[in-house]
């Protein structure tokens, strides 16, 4: 299905008195296909561009993930699996069971070229959760070098006028241009975001181009002139300045443990399956190989063999 635009429903769908109604299920699911059929189209324009990344959709249907409210939907681009799966367990060091099992959205672990449906419009940009801190404190360090703190001020000083920057819940119509922003004021604003650094144009619901599959350009452009900061700022193995290599490999050699040792309250990962890559309790184990897991309130049966030790 080709992109053909958003309409004024697709916004509508996220008034706050709906948030928690399963009856806009169905309103939510057709904005979501809408957002899936422009991600197809940016993926192919952007298709060098975004080698190695997966895109994904946020949840339209509230449930335990989402605290039971679905605010806005997000198309993002992240890292793919082989890399999340990498850094997946350090990731959630710095989070309990519970917190993980509150929210289990990927891209709010790693950073994302992403666009957020809500109410208010399209928000089309750069995004950096709280919780990505292998990203941001992989920057936090990387600043610390020779001529670092210059590249990324040469970075955002090349952005176009129209990406804003802003910390918190989402960029706002009096959020300052990027390219006006200090670089040391963007890293010192990291840590204590709540719970975004955003990096993104605004396009506010009634524009035109939203209405049309003029939208794909637009967002292909906007996407397109971050991908060199979101690469300056992303860890990775050819871009590691917070050290983590070492850890990678010490951590996989830890998780090689054999599983015969489970017992119940042993912590585990699901590997496979809706709850792939959450963490979670064992509750009890069954006959037939299947281990009983608790996840916050809730409770599956998944086979051992698809269970790993954090």
């Amino acid at each position: 299905m080709p992109f053909e635009g958003l309409t004024a429903e697709d916004f509508d769908a996220f008034e706050p008195s709906k948030w928690s109604s399963n009856a806009h299920n169905l309103a939510r699911l057709e904005a979501k296909l809408k957002l899936s059929a422009l991600g197809k189209e940016v993926s192919q324009e952007l298709a060098e561009a975004l080698a190695g990344r997966e895109m994904g959709l946020s949840a339209e249907r509230p449930s335990i993930f989402n605290q039971h409210k679905v605010r806005d939907l997000t198309l993002f681009f992240f890292r793919g699996p082989e890399a999340r799966r990498s850094l997946g367990a350090i990731l959630d060091r710095a989070k309990s069971i519970a917190d993980n099992v509150q929210d289990p959205a990927p891209h709010h672990k790693h950073i994302s070229l992403a666009s957020r449906l809500d109410i208010d419009g399209l928000q089309v940009g750069l995004w950096l959760h709280r919780d990505a801190w292998i990203d941001w404190k992989n920057l936090a360090s990387r600043i610390n070098g020779y001529g670092e703190l210059e590249k990324l001020s040469r970075l955002l000083g090349s952005l176009p006028e129209t990406i804003r920057y802003a910390t918190g819940e989402g960029i706002q119509p009096d959020s300052p241009p990027a390219r006006s922003v200090e670089a040391q004021d963007v890293v010192q604003g990291l840590g204590t975001a709540e719970p975004w650094t955003l990096f993104a144009e605004l396009i506010p619901r009634g524009r035109p181009d939203l209405a049309s599959g003029q939208l794909v350009g637009r967002v292909v452009d906007v996407l397109g002139s971050l991908i060199p900061l979101e690469r300056f700022i992303a860890w990775s193995p050819e871009n590691d300045f917070h050290d983590l290599k070492v850890v990678i490999r010490e951590h996989k050699e830890k998780v090689r443990k054999p599983m015969e040792s489970l017992q119940r309250g042993s912590e585990v990962r699901v590997m496979k399956g809706l709850a792939s890559g959450r963490l979670g309790i064992v509750e009890s184990i069954e006959k037939r190989g299947l281990v009983k897991v608790r996840m916050g309130p809730v409770v599956l049966a998944v086979k051992m063999e698809d269970l790993a030790r954090p």
